[in-house]
């Protein structure tokens, strides 16, 4: 299709005399309407489909697309800007209202929605094919039945059978024993680890009983070995809960005591308890200590035994890097924190190194996961010297790969879009740039042959659109649309894996709503338009909109800048996305949604008593469809409402600090907090779509 097209949906755009157009407008009657609404608020209410309450859950060319966009651009930016206070901008992806307000009001409802989506999604579930497994109610039922049925009580001494016991036949042995308590460990439930210890115990008891003079008989088949205890551990580790470490420390340690070879600790139960540490790490200060110096009694008692049953592995180490890449720093007395993760976690490099040269141990010689481990920690430590650090990382696997050839320390892509992710965090001015030089190096390497596993994926450009969405840049949304059509370009020739998603269109929209050009809303709608039509075309999944796009969109309608009639042009592009997701079949507007438009009528409408009629129906709606999050009752309070205005519809005075616990939970009960659930949720209902 031509590039006339494209320009024919420039709803809005200036003559040669900066004058705005209105030549072409075609967006719909209720978005005509919505432009009205600085003069007419009820409007909006007329124009929003209003649902009941419900608590559940023309294509163009790379080319032609980008020259005439790099046209409008690069003309508005000739005009004079207007400051755009970065610090006000609203994160999209993520509400940034402290946790607790959370899960004070709506625990047990979070509780669940967790448990059911670290079910469903967990990246470390291997038992995903299995479906009992993952079924709570099920490992519940199963549960509750076996314990009653091995209970003191019964008596039992031989193997019984169980018919149709949630759905199919039982034993009582111990394999069933230990295949429950797997699924516990990887259930994602809060009462995953009680349930593993109940059963545990129920297995002790059947060996304390034959210790302490009863008939073995053939109870000896319930006994738990080492293969059960790590698996106890292993729930532990996965509830990531402050203690977690500690507790798994403890059976440990009981384990030791028993002196007995079948439950005597080997490299997988210390490995595990390491785990639980690491996993405790972002609550608890102490973990990293804890476990850096298992790792190292794990070499302690390689060196002083004649067998291999415990020594320290790559793997072992790795989680150790992990913890101290969770790690916050020593708090000191005045309650500052000094140190630094990513300083600690690079340091296990040199610890393993030297591990390796000086026992002979290979196997706890740093591999790809180890460096790859570090890189992220320097990513996610960001500010400072962490992008560059984490490069030097990069370039010691480069040196190592090319001296030895050992594929073990090969930089894959994974490693090279980890320091992109370093350099799109790091906050350095020319962080952009160097983002998308390293993802030259990597087609470079790949279209050479010199490293064809570290061919750039659809993330590795995703990355570098995020580094110049956060550059700051004047010119960067220029710059993330030549980054998109280069994918495009790419994929075209037949690179499949760089095909541009969501996330793509959504983090070039990102690119507008943080820069400082004009007609923002306008370019983000454009670039919304463009993706739906190819989406529309293709039924390509990986483009199907969702709330992520959509509120993307609202984020740069709410940092708009300009006068009267680009503020309008925003509020009506804004109206159309809200109630567009509203109708559409790609989702339904969440808390961010509602919070972003609110933002939107805080931003672009003056304070007024037509501006609060907005907010208060708007506030309504999202009541119903039980959306109210944080961010939404800050947007709402910053709406400049009188203290009576605001108490009659929210129900708690606006002086006292917003907290979900004084709402209704109908209000509350389908806002998901936290953006890595968001995400899970979104993929989860694209590959139910």
């Amino acid at each position: 299709m031509g590039s006339s097209i494209i320009m024919s949906r420039h709803i809005s755009r200036r003559n040669s005399k900066g004058n705005r157009r209105r030549d072409v407008v075609n967006i719909t009657a209720a978005g005509f309407a919505a432009a009205a609404l600085i003069a007419s608020p009820l409007l909006l209410s007329a124009t929003i489909a209003f649902r009941p309450p419900a608590c559940h859950q023309a294509r163009h060319s790379p080319a032609s697309f980008s020259t005439p966009l790099f046209a409008t651009i690069e003309s508005q930016q000739e005009q004079t800007s207007i400051q755009f206070d970065d610090e006000d901008e609203v994160d999209i992806s993520e509400d940034k209202q402290p946790q607790e307000e959370l899960r004070a009001t709506t625990e047990e409802t979070q509780r669940e929605k967790k448990q059911r989506l670290f079910a469903k999604n967990n990246n470390n579930f291997r038992h995903n094919n299995n479906k009992a497994m993952a079924d709570p109610i099920f490992l519940q039922k199963r549960t509750e039945t076996l314990l009653r049925m091995t209970s003191p009580e019964n008596d039992i001494m031989d193997s019984v059978s169980l018919g149709n016991v949630g759905g199919g036949n039982m034993k009582v042995d111990k394999r069933t024993f230990d295949w429950l308590i797997d699924a516990w460990a990887y259930s994602g439930t809060d009462h995953a680890v009680e349930y593993a210890m109940r059963l545990l115990k129920r297995m002790e008891h059947f060996k304390d009983r034959a210790t302490m003079g009863g008939d073995e008989s053939d109870d000896y088949e319930l006994y738990p070995d080492v293969k059960t205890y790590t698996k106890v551990i292993n729930a532990i580790a996965n509830s990531g809960k402050e203690d977690a470490g500690e507790q798994a420390e403890a059976i440990l340690n009981r384990m030791i005591d028993m002196n007995d070879p079948l439950t005597m600790p080997n490299t997988y139960t210390y490995t595990n308890v390491i785990d639980a540490y690491a996993r405790s790490a972002p609550s608890n200060s102490n973990a990293p200590y804890s476990a850096q110096r298992l790792a190292e009694r794990m070499e302690e008692l390689r060196a002083t035994s004649s067998s291999d049953q415990v020594k320290p592995t790559a793997r072992a180490w790795n989680s150790v890097i992990g913890a101290w890449a969770d790690w916050q720093g020593e708090e000191m007395p005045w309650g500052e924190f000094v140190g630094s993760g990513a300083e600690r976690a690079e340091s296990c490099l040199d610890i393993m190194d030297e591990l390796a040269s000086v026992t002979g141990n290979k196997d706890v010689r740093p591999n790809s996961y180890n460096f790859n481990s570090v890189i992220s920690a320097w990513a996610n430590h960001g500010g400072g010297d962490a992008a560059f650090r984490a490069e030097k990382i990069l370039e010691r696997m480069e040196v190592l790969y090319r001296q030895t050839g050992d594929e073990d320390v090969k930089p894959r892509t994974v490693t090279y879009n980890a320091v992109i992710d370093a350099w799109a965090k790091s906050g350095e001015i020319d962080g952009a740039h160097r983002a998308e030089l390293l993802l030259g190096h990597m087609m470079e390497l790949f279209e050479t042959g010199h490293n064809v596993d570290a061919k750039p994926n659809v993330r590795s450009f995703n990355t570098v659109l995020n580094a110049w969405a956060k550059s700051g840049e004047f010119d960067a949304p220029v710059r993330a649309l030549k980054v998109l059509s280069r994918m495009e370009e790419l994929a075209k020739s037949g690179w499949d894996d760089v095909l541009p998603d969501a996330t793509s269109f959504a983090t070039v929209i990102n690119a507008y709503a943080r820069s400082q050009t004009f007609g923002k809303a306008d370019n983000a709608f454009e670039v919304y338009m463009y993706m739906k039509e190819i989406y529309d075309e293709t039924g390509n999944i990986k483009l199907r909109p969702n709330n992520i796009i959509y509120n993307s969109v609202l984020n740069a309608c709410a940092f708009t800048i300009g006068d009267f009639e680009e503020q309008s042009r925003a509020i009506e592009i804004a109206n159309s996305m809200l109630m567009g997701l509203d109708e559409s079949p790609y989702g339904r507007p969440d808390h961010i949604t509602y919070g972003t438009y609110l933002k939107v009528i805080a931003n672009q409408m003056e304070p007024s008593p037509a501006r609060n009629e907005v907010a208060a129906t708007v506030f309504q709606k999202c009541a119903r469809d039980g959306m109210v999050g944080g961010m939404v009752l800050r947007q709402l309070r910053e709406m400049g409402m009188a203290d009576e205005e605001y108490e009659e519809l929210v129900g708690i005075s606006i002086w006292k600090t917003p907290s979900l616990s004084d709402l209704p939970r109908s209000w509350t009960c389908n806002v998901i907090e936290g953006k890595k659930l968001r995400r899970r949720q979104f993929r989860l209902g694209e590959l139910d779509s």
